[in-house]
C-alpha cells in the first residue's frame, strides 16, 4: 500500500511537536501539581529524560526500516505478526485520549467565551480536525507549522512576564516539594510523561516522508527535547506565582490572567492554550491511522476499512473509526482525571512491545539493524530498551494503582477480547500473507 512520500523534516518535526506540546502543558500541569506542587518542574525533567530513554530505541528502528505504520511493522517484521497486532490493538484503543486534547480545548475556549458548553466544543474541534485530515496529511502538516509558531509564542509571553516575579524560595523547601512524597512525584512523572511523549509516533508517517531514515531519529529527540525545556520554564512559572490551591488540578489560564495584560492573555489563551490543544488533536488524526492500513493489507482487519480517497490520498474510513474512538468518552460523561489514567495504564503496556522489538532487532534482522543511519552498536540498543522497559513497568504500575475497579474490567475485558479476536483471524492474517508472496 503505497502512500504519497511529502512529508519535509518540517513537516515531521511540526506534527511532533504537536504531538508532545499539547494536553501536557495546557492540561496535565494542574494535574501534576495536585500531586507533587512545587516539585513540578523537576518532574517535567525527569519525566522528559526518560521520555528519550524509551524512544531512542524506536528512533533507531526507525533510521533502520523507515514505513508506514512503522510501529506496528517493527513489532511485526520482529516479533511476529500476532504479537504486532496485538500491538495495534493496545493502540488503538488508546486514541481514546484524543478527548483527552478536545475537553482540554474547551477548557480554553470557555475561559474566553463562558457561555460555551464544554462537551459541544470538544466536540467541535474534534469535528474541525477530522475534516481537516480528510483533505490529506500534508494539507494538515501545512497548518500544524502555522499553529505551532502560534504556540511557542503563547508559551514564550508567559514565560516572559512571570519568570522575573517567581518567588523561588518554595523550591527549596522539601514539605513543599513533595507534599505527598515520592509516591506523589512518581504519580506527577506518569502524568507528565504524556506531555514529554509521544513524539515516536510519527514513525507511522515513515512512509510518507521524503527522507525518513534522517528527518524520523531527528524530529523525534529534537521535538521532545525543545518541549522539555518550554514546559520546565512555564512550569515554574505556574506553581511560582500564585498560591498552590489556586493552580493545582488547574489549566494555566489562572495563572495566565494573573500575571499578563489583558491583551496578551487574550493572546495566550488562544496562542497556546487553544493551538497547544488543537495540534494533539490534528497530529493524533494524522499519525493514527497509518497501522490500521497495514493490519487491513495484512489481513487482521476487513480490507474495505483500508479505503483510500484517491484524490486527497486519505483512509477516510479509518479516520472516522478515529474519530469515534475520541468522542467515546467524553459521550459517556468521563473527566479528565480518569481518561488519563485509563488510557495511561495501556500506554504503559504496548509502549513495552516496541522496546522488546529493539532488543531482539539485531539478532531477528542483521542487515537491517546494520542499515541504520542512528549510529548505536548492538549492546547500547539492548541496554537502552532494558532500560525502557524498566521505567515502563515503573510508570505502568503507578498509573494503574489510580484507577478504580471499572477501569481494570474495562482494561482486562479488551485485552481478553484482542486474545480471543487474534486467536480467531489468524488464519486470515496467514492466507493474506501467503497471497501478498505469492503477488511478488
Amino acid at each position: 500500500m503505497e502512500l504519497k512520500r511529502s512529508l519535509t523534516f518540517w513537516d515531521v518535526f511540526a506534527i511532533a511537536m504537536g504531538q508532545v506540546v499539547g494536553s501536557g502543558i495546557m492540561v496535565l500541569i494542574g494535574i501534576g501539581i495536585g500531586f507533587t506542587a512545587y516539585a513540578i518542574p523537576f518532574a517535567f525533567i525527569l519525566s522528559a529524560i526518560l521520555s528519550i530513554i524509551k524512544q531512542l530505541p524506536i528512533a533507531f528502528m526507525g533510521s533502520a526500516m523507515p514505513a508506514t505504520g512503522g510501529l506496528y511493522v517493527y513489532c511485526k517484521r520482529i516479533l511476529g505478526p500476532k504479537v504486532g497486532f496485538f500491538y495495534l490493538a493496545i493502540l488503538t484503543f488508546t486514541h481514546i485520549l484524543i478527548a483527552l486534547f478536545a475537553l482540554g480545548f474547551s477548557q480554553y475556549a470557555i475561559a474566553l467565551v463562558p457561555q460555551l458548553n464544554a462537551n459541544l466544543t470538544a466536540i467541535g474541534i474534534m469535528l474541525l480536525f477530522y475534516i481537516i485530515n480528510l483533505f490529506g496529511v500534508k494539507q494538515a502538516a501545512f497548518i500544524q507549522k502555522i499553529m505551532i509558531v502560534f504556540l511557542l509564542c503563547g508559551l514564550s509571553s508567559l514565560i516572559f512576564f512571570g519568570i522575573l516575579e517567581v518567588d523561588y524560595t518554595n523550591f527549596k523547601d522539601t514539605e513543599k516539594l513533595f507534599p505527598q512524597g515520592w509516591y506523589g512525584f512518581g504519580l506527577a512523572c506518569v502524568v507528565l510523561s504524556f506531555s514529554t511523549g509521544g513524539a515516536q509516533y510519527i514513525s507511522e508517517l515513515g512512509g510518507e516522508m521524503k527522507n525518513p531514515q534522517h528527518d524520523l531519529p531527528r524530529a523525534i529527540i529534537y521535538s521532545t527535547v525543545i518541549a522539555a525545556v518550554f514546559f520546565a520554564l512555564v512550569s515554574i512559572v505556574a506553581v511560582g506565582i500564585l498560591p498552590i490551591e489556586q493552580t493545582a488540578g488547574k489549566p494555566l489560564a489562572e495563572v495566565a490572567q494573573a500575571i499578563l495584560p489583558p491583551t496578551v492573555y487574550v493572546a495566550f489563551i488562544v496562542g497556546a492554550g487553544l493551538f497547544a490543544l488543537a495540534t494533539s488533536i490534528n497530529s493524533t488524526f494524522s499519525w493514527a491511522t497509518k497501522s490500521l492500513l497495514i493490519a487491513c493489507q495484512d489481513g487482521w482487519l476487513p480490507q474495505s476499512l483500508a479505503k483510500v480517497n484517491q484524490r486527497y490520498n486519505t483512509p477516510h474510513i479509518l479516520l472516522t473509526v478515529i474519530l469515534l474512538f475520541g468522542l467515546t468518552p467524553i459521550l459517556a460523561g468521563k473527566d479528565l482525571r480518569y481518561i488519563i489514567m485509563l488510557g495511561g495504564g495501556l500506554v504503559f503496556i504496548y509502549d513495552l512491545i516496541p522496546l522488546v522489538a529493539a532488543y531482539q532487532f539485531s539478532k531477528k534482522l542483521p542487515d537491517l539493524f546494520n542499515k541504520a543511519t542512528m549510529r548505536l552498536s548492538e549492546t547500547k540498543v539492548k541496554i537502552i530498551s532494558v532500560v525502557g522497559v524498566c521505567i515502563l513497568i515503573g510508570q505502568g504500575a503507578l498509573s494503574f494503582s489510580d484507577i478504580d475497579k471499572s477501569g481494570w474490567i474495562l482494561v482486562l475485558a479488551y485485552i481478553l477480547l484482542v486474545l480471543i479476536y487474534i486467536k480467531y483471524r489468524a488464519p486470515y492474517n496467514e492466507r493474506a500473507s501467503r497471497q501478498a508472496i505469492s503477488e511478488k
